[in-house]
């Protein structure tokens, strides 16, 4: 018997503060929630079809084109787990996080479809499960995720990642406002990912030495993050940045909203996630310093900033 009632479901979006490329090669990464980024997702009865009605995709589910075909699949499986085959609805997605930047849209917005569905049908949903179908989709997105977007927009708390080692939730004891951008440009997670091996290839010392170096810098960062070490915590970002420049995975916009956030005072800035593009975000003292950060950085050519305290 179908519910009448809305099914809703919600999540957020992450980040990766430490560890971009270098946990390929087994360092250590951290990511944090963003719940001030968010995705909701609403399902309700119709009258006929199978509607989609969200920013990327307006219409008919058999319409879905190769760009959502992870949402697809996953619309997909949970029709037939919960027998909704010739059942028409509307399905309603709202969401300020922008895809291909590093925010982890894809594993947001199957979760929160995920749990709209359950919802819907006043089911519970265990974590297992809602993994296991948060990774349907990420696995036709990203073909082999590591599973830390799934885990981080899930968590409200910061998760502590090693390749082939069980993720680690630890507490946040931080003062602090965490400005994030967006260059504008999509991340290039397949080109940057091989620019680093290209580089491990022509130049391992100085390579391997680098990946090296984000891992220490990871393990002080978690230190900072639990014991309250703002201002430790921002020379870490920036140097981190330095890092992941001489990589050569950086990019000439994020380069300069990174200056533009520590000429406005930010204790420090890096970017985040696969860089070539993508996002980058700077710490702040308070949430004064924060829009004072957020408004330099629209002005050095921002297309989008968003404030979240920590």
């Amino acid at each position: 018997m179908l519910s009448q009632m809305n099914g809703v479901g919600q999540s957020h979006a992450k980040a990766i503060l430490i560890g971009e490329h270098a946990v390929v090669y087994g360092e250590p990464a951290i990511a944090i929630p963003l719940p001030n980024m968010t995705v909701t997702a609403t399902l309700r009865p119709a009258f006929r079809g199978q509607t989609i009605d969200g920013a990327e995709f307006h219409g008919d589910l058999s319409e879905l084109g190769a760009n959502v075909e992870g949402i697809r699949q996953l619309l997909l499986r949970l029709i037939n787990k919960f027998k909704m085959t010739n059942v028409p609805f509307i399905l309603s997605i709202e969401s300020n996080v922008p895809q291909e930047r590093g925010f982890g849209a894809s594993a947001a917005l199957a979760t929160a479809i995920t749990r709209a569905f359950f919802d819907y049908f006043n089911m519970a949903l265990s974590n297992t499960e809602l993994n296991y179908f948060t990774n349907i989709e990420e696995v036709i997105s990203h073909g082999s995720p590591s599973g830390l977007d799934a885990t981080t927009v899930n968590s409200n708390n910061p998760i502590w990642f090693i390749k082939n080692k069980a993720m680690e939730k630890f507490e946040m004891n931080l003062s602090g406002t965490l400005v994030l951008a967006d260059t504008g440009i999509h991340g290039q997670t397949v080109h940057a990912v091989s620019i680093v091996k290209e580089f491990l290839v022509n130049n391992q010392e100085r390579a391997w030495s680098t990946i090296s170096h984000l891992g220490q810098i990871a393990e002080k960062i978690r230190i900072d993050i639990s014991e309250n070490n703002p201002e430790h915590l921002g020379m870490m970002f920036t140097a981190a940045h330095h890092e992941l420049q001489s990589l050569g995975i950086s990019h000439p916009k994020l380069d300069k909203l990174v200056n533009a956030a520590n000429h406005a005072g930010a204790l420090g800035a890096k970017l985040t996630g696969a860089g070539i593009g993508g996002a980058m975000f700077a710490l702040a003292r308070n949430n004064n310093d924060a829009i004072a950060i957020a408004n330099a950085l629209n002005k050095a050519g921002a297309q989008n900033t968003w404030i979240q305290p920590l």
